[in-house]
């Protein structure tokens, strides 16, 4: 399933598609990736995935309905 991804990495939190290894954006601020995850996952109408430091599953944000 196509999800935008928002997970840390060497001390900072990234965005990317999920199984990709190209970031879509990087940040200092977790919740501005969050947020910036939010939107890439609204636009392109996925779900959004926020993974916490170690990896797990902390939330998801179902993809819109149209």
């Amino acid at each position: 399933m196509d999800a935008v991804e928002t997970y840390r990495r060497r001390n900072m939190w990234h965005n990317r598609m999920r199984g990709e290894a190209t970031d879509l954006s990087s940040h200092v601020v977790r919740s501005q990736a969050i947020a910036e995850g939010r939107l890439w996952a609204r636009t392109r109408g996925l779900e959004h995935v926020v993974l916490a430091s170690d990896g797990s599953v902390e939330s998801v944000t179902p993809a819109p309905t149209s």
